[in-house]
């Protein structure tokens, strides 16, 4: 059985644990949260799903929804739900371009607060308004620590939801992120809810930033070179 500080000491020593599991007792599952892989869709499904309010569309649905805490279900339960008392599901995506859509919204997009984390790895001084290149932003991420320097939104995927110790009934795609919601949905037996696409307009999915840099996307498969053999990419 897994346990809350196995998941803590190996996955997220320096970030909230509870913060990326999003336990659902009443209906059986457990979804573990993967930041550029649909979050803002599934939660907002999840939280229609928990509260039966189908018209629930908040501007911002991470820090507005009405999901239980893990602090209010208990670590111990969340744990032996993650341990197999659950369905246990979660989301990948093809990891470039889950790579430039973290670039696009977190760092390049001057509204994104993530220039310092990045300009701090590059050792240089945090300056919000200074633009981080592409090339910079391959550098710096090549040069931190997946598990303990990486930032969630653009930390390997197989960390983030920890296959090393959670073995999960569906690891669904992006890229057929449909199909695999609904073999979620009838194979935990869970009632139908509409589901509304969210923050798709941001992602940058129909532009290619490496279309004239492969030397560059080398780099970024070799980063995530794991997740492309875990997840079959």
């Amino acid at each position: 059985m897994v346990t809350w500080v196995e998941m803590k000491t190996s996955h997220f020593p320096t970030r909230s644990l509870a913060y990326h599991l999003h336990p659902l007792p009443e209906h059986g599952i457990v979804y573990v949260k993967n930041p550029k892989a649909a979050c803002s869709t599934i939660l907002l499904w999840l939280d229609r799903l928990h509260t039966g309010e189908h018209d629930f569309d908040p501007d911002d649905v991470h820090t507005e929804h009405r999901l239980p805490r893990v602090g209010q279900i208990g670590r111990k339960r969340v744990a032996r739900m993650l341990s197999g008392k659950a369905y246990r599901f979660t989301f990948v995506r093809e990891p470039l371009r889950r790579f430039q859509s973290g670039y696009l919204d977190k760092v390049a997009n001057p509204d994104g607060n993530w220039r310092s984390q990045v300009q701090v790895a590059l050792g240089q001084e945090p300056d919000q308004q200074r633009e981080v290149s592409l090339d910079d932003f391959v550098t710096a991420v090549e040069r931190q620590d997946p598990v303990s320097e990486m930032d969630p939104h653009w930390r390997p995927q197989h960390v983030n939801v920890m296959t090393s110790l959670i073995d999960y009934d569906h690891i669904g795609r992006i890229e057929t992120f449909a199909d695999d919601l609904e073999v979620i949905r009838r194979d935990a037996g869970l009632p139908e809810v509409p589901v509304k696409a969210r923050n798709v307009a941001r992602t940058g999915g129909r532009v290619d930033l490496f279309a004239d840099r492969p030397d560059l996307a080398e780099r970024v498969r070799a980063i995530y070179a794991k997740d492309y053999e875990i997840f079959g990419y």
